[in-house]
C-alpha cells in the first residue's frame, strides 16, 4: 500500500490536460505528414518534379514539427516516469496504468491512434522510396533506349556499377 500513496501525491500535481493536448497535437501532426505523404506520392506517380520539390521541403518541415513535438512527449512521460518511481526510459503505454481509472481509456485511445499513424507513416515512406527508386530506374532505361552509348554501364575497381559515359567524359576532360 504504501506504493498507492506514493504515485498519489505526484498526480494532483499533475496536469492530465497539458498531457493530453500535447497527444492531440502529435496526433494532429502526424495526420498533416499523412496527408503530405499522400500528396508526395500523388506527385511522384504523376511525374511532377516541380511540384515534388516542393511537397519534399512541405514533409521536411511537418517531420521536423512531429519530431519536435515527440520529444517534448518525451520529455514530460520521463518526468511523469521519474514521479511514479518508473524508469526513466518508460514509454506512455507503459505509465497508463497508473493514471486514474477515468483517464486511462481516453490515454489510451490516444497512444494507439498515434503508434497507428506512426506505422502507416513509415509503411508510406517506404512505399514513397520505392516508388521514387523504381522511378528513376525506369527514367535510366529510358535514357539507355534513346542513347545507348551515353548509357552504358560497367563496372568500377571496387566492383560498384558505373555510366560509362560518366568515365569517357572525365577521359575528355583531362585531356
Amino acid at each position: 500500500m504504501p506504493s498507492v500513496t506514493q504515485h498519489t501525491a505526484p498526480i494532483s500535481s499533475f496536469k492530465w490536460e497539458d498531457l493530453l493536448g500535447l497527444l492531440r497535437d502529435e496526433l494532429q501532426e502526424y495526420g498533416g505528414l499523412i496527408g503530405l505523404l499522400s500528396a508526395q506520392q500523388q506527385n511522384i506517380l504523376e511525374r511532377r518534379p516541380e511540384s515534388l520539390l516542393e511537397i519534399n521541403q512541405s514533409v521536411q518541415t511537418q517531420m521536423e514539427a512531429s519530431q519536435m513535438l515527440q520529444r517534448r512527449r518525451q520529455g514530460f512521460v520521463t518526468s511523469l516516469a521519474h514521479s511514479f518511481g518508473a524508469p526513466a526510459e518508460s514509454n506512455l503505454s507503459e505509465l497508463i496504468p497508473h493514471f486514474p481509472d477515468v483517464t486511462r481509456p481516453m490515454f489510451e485511445s490516444l497512444v494507439e491512434e498515434i503508434n497507428n499513424l506512426i506505422s502507416k507513416i513509415r509503411s508510406k515512406i517506404e512505399q514513397n522510396q520505392r516508388l521514387l527508386s523504381r522511378l528513376s530506374e525506369v527514367t535510366e532505361q529510358i535514357l539507355s533506349v534513346t542513347n545507348p552509348s551515353a548509357h552504358s554501364k560497367t563496372y568500377s575497381r571496387s566492383g560498384n556499377v558505373q555510366n560509362l559515359a560518366h568515365n569517357r567524359s572525365s577521359i575528355n576532360e583531362s585531356a
